[in-house]
């Protein structure tokens, strides 16, 4: 059970990370359409409890995609916790200086170099402790999984607890 919730945590938590970058990207520098739509997905999936977009990815969402449970679990998680690193990217990419990157354009460097160059290696920097503090939340609100049929720790414990006839000492 400890194994599968570290393995759904590490898959969610890299699926987040690449989803959070896109979308604090697209907020950031993005036009109105995009930002709009990026806007809407943080909004909405910050604003909607976890257990409620698990139930619809997984229940809800059956008759048009069906999903095994692994699979629904890291991409609940996953599009979950994308939408709050992309408020810890924008976050740190609002926190370097605009100096930064005026100094790397007058030297020549176009904007998306600068930014992939100078913009993002200091903003990861600034945002990585507030990452870490997300992989512990979804380390923990994985154990939500097991309403979608996943058996990880907190279910597993739950199993074992009933086989043993105690909560005490079930291991």
């Amino acid at each position: 059970g400890a194994g599968f919730t570290v393995l759904i945590s590490t898959l969610a938590m890299l699926l987040a990370v690449v989803g959070g970058l896109g979308l604090s990207v697209s907020r950031r520098y993005g036009g109105a359409v995009l930002r709009a739509g990026a806007g809407a997905y943080v909004e909405i999936f910050r604003g909607t409890p976890l257990l409620l977009q698990l139930y619809v990815l997984y229940y809800g969402l059956a008759p048009v995609l069906t999903l095994k449970p692994l699979t629904a679990a890291v991409f609940g998680l996953g599009m979950n916790y994308a939408a709050y690193e992309a408020e810890l990217y924008r976050a740190g990419m609002q926190a370097v200086p605009v100096g930064q990157t005026e100094a790397a354009l007058s030297l020549g460097m176009s904007r998306a170099l600068s930014f992939r160059r100078i913009v993002l290696p200091q903003a990861l920097r600034i945002a990585l402790p507030g990452i870490a503090n997300d992989f512990i939340a979804l380390l923990k609100d994985s154990s939500l999984v097991s309403v979608i049929t996943v058996v990880e720790l907190t279910k597993q414990m739950t199993i074992t607890a009933v086989d043993v006839r105690g909560w005490l000492f079930p291991g």
